[in-house]
């Protein structure tokens, strides 16, 4: 019989109890899941995950030992052996100081012995982050960790069947999930790769706010995907889009943009910059340049004729700056002010070469672009650059 006593957190889908066995004393960790619906779906995906460490004999590959389940008509209880803090706590009670390298090193290769052990059971976690590597008992066996929490957890034969799958948390989830490509066990390796460096550094290598954001921060330090990868992603035109010119200058008339195309291409309506700055005096700026040629989009303003051309410059829309990034970004914190620098007069240049200047244009025309961010990324958090080229 289990006594429950103090709460000991939240999993991916439950909630985390400490309890005492009456009959032995020992203290164990429970987690609670309902039953219904949808819910009751994800404790059978766990029992099943759970069930499948036991026979795989885990004992000594750094994973938490499941004891027994029972439940009721609402809820299943699933027993834990009692571990004593996850990582995340662990950083946030040291005030987010970076760890040093002999730590990270331990912690990683004990992740690695439990990857390794999942991966002879064909077992994806799913989740890997700080919250889910729980330190055994740091007094008296520093940096002694387990893998917990397969609330998330795939079988390797069952990825095939998974539609749109929306695993891993969002700071350590893989490309092939963000992009929509077939994915495999090394999605832990990625999520890994993400735990060692906030490790090193005290705070997320890619604090994405929406997967756009999180892809912005992939590429500002891996570059851009192959294009045979962004040519299989089932999400490309999610993040990507090729350049309005190189619709335009194709050998074959006819597949060539059609006029009202290219007035609907991003491009021009800037749709995005219409929901982030439209009370702004570059908003403003911009559309007078542009006038009323896009009603559709929402973009129409009159343009007086006394305003003045717009300038043969070319405007650049940089992504939002990012705040200097910091432990808290865990937890929901308010959105950083996103700001733009107004155009501004500037010192004619001399023109290139004309042969160059269309060479240059077109090849630039015909790759996938997306906005950079690796100059703000560098400035602000210089060491993730630099801990990625290491």
């Amino acid at each position: 019989m289990l006594e429950p006593t103090v709460l000991q957190g939240w999993g991916t889908f439950g909630q985390v109890i400490q309890g005492q066995c009456r009959s032995t004393g020992e203290m164990v960790a429970i987690k609670i899941l309902k039953n219904c619906d949808h819910d009751g779906q994800i404790v059978k995906n766990e029992l099943k995950l759970l069930q499948a460490l036991r026979e795989g004999d885990t004992k000594d590959s750094h994973i938490s030992h499941f004891l027994e389940s029972f439940s009721d008509t609402v809820w299943t209880y699933l027993v834990f052996e009692l571990l004593q803090k996850n990582l995340f706590d662990f950083q946030k009670q040291n005030n987010f100081s970076p760890l040093p390298v002999r730590h990270t090193r331990t912690i990683t290769a004990q992740v690695l012995v439990a990857l390794v052990k999942l991966k002879e059971l064909s077992i994806i976690h799913a989740d890997l982050k700080p919250e889910n590597i729980m330190l055994v008992d740091h007094a008296r066996y520093p940096f002694h960790i387990k893998l917990v929490d397969f609330g998330s957890a795939i079988l390797l034969p069952e990825v095939c069947h998974v539609q749109e799958p929306y695993i891993q948390t969002r700071f350590y989830r893989a490309p092939e999930i963000l992009l929509g490509l077939p994915f495999c066990e090394k999605v832990d390796i990625w999520s890994l790769g993400c735990v060692m460096a906030e490790l090193h550094l005290g705070w997320p290598l890619y604090p994405g706010n929406d997967e756009y954001d999180q892809v912005c921060y992939i590429s500002s330090t891996l570059g851009l995907p192959q294009g045979e990868l962004l040519c299989a992603a089932q999400k490309t035109q999610s993040f990507f889009q090729r350049e309005e010119l190189a619709k335009m200058l194709t050998w074959d008339s006819h597949e060539r943009i059609t006029p009202s195309a290219a007035l609907n291409h991003l491009f021009i309506p800037m749709q995005e910059m219409k929901a982030s700055f439209e009370a702004t005096q570059y908003y403003q700026l911009i559309l007078q340049g542009f006038g009323e040629w896009a009603p559709e989009a929402g973009l129409g303003c009159p343009c007086s004729t006394q305003h003045a051309p717009p300038t043969t410059e070319t405007v650049a829309v940089l992504p939002p700056l990012r705040p200097h990034s910091n432990p808290c970004i865990h937890s929901s914190s308010p959105k950083p002010a996103r700001d733009l620098l107004l155009p501004h007069p500037q010192a004619p240049q001399p023109p290139k070469p004309r042969a160059l200047l269309v060479e240059t244009t077109v090849r630039a025309a015909t790759e996938h672009t997306v906005p950079d961010a690796t100059d703000y990324v560098s400035q602000i958090d210089p060491s993730i650059n630099s801990f990625a080229k290491n």
